[in-house]
């Protein structure tokens, strides 16, 4: 099969599943599993992450006016703040500071286990058991 039409699959399976409550990483580890690409593990490892830029930038663009700091205050006279620090929402900045915060963890350990990580959870026979046990645990809640 073309490599082009396996990369059209690819983006169909993502496509699907980015939406749902399923893993669309793990439905691209069972995709690549079957169709078997003739590509090296770096470059799918690269085309796993690009193939997902386009759901997460869609999600950046809907809530774009909730996540950006800078927007134009309205007006108020008595306005103590002025310039470049008046269009500044704390509000938002602070949300992105636990943002990173909450983020730090979860780099540390993903950065010290990585390699275990990969050889334990980015296999297919993993992924099917995992997408099977919480396709159960769904139906029942």
């Amino acid at each position: 099969m073309s490599e082009i039409i396996k990369a059209i699959l690819f983006g169909i399976v993502e496509g699907i599943t980015e939406w749902l409550p399923v893993s669309s990483t793990g439905h691209l580890i069972l995709v690549g599993n079957v169709l078997k690409p003739g590509l090296s593990d770096a470059f799918m490892e690269m085309f796993n992450v690009v193939i997902q830029l386009g759901a997460i930038l869609a999600v950046v663009v809907i809530f774009w006016n909730s996540i950006f700091p800078f927007q134009k205050p309205p007006y108020d006279p008595r306005r103590i703040r002025t310039g470049l620090i008046s269009y500044l929402r704390m509000d938002i900045v602070m949300l992105w500071l636990k943002i990173l915060v909450a983020c730090v963890p979860a780099a540390v350990i993903g950065l010290l286990f990585n390699e275990k990580f990969e050889a334990l959870f980015y296999n297919y026979t993993t992924v099917a058991i995992a997408l099977i046990v919480f396709g159960i645990a769904f139906l029942i809640i």
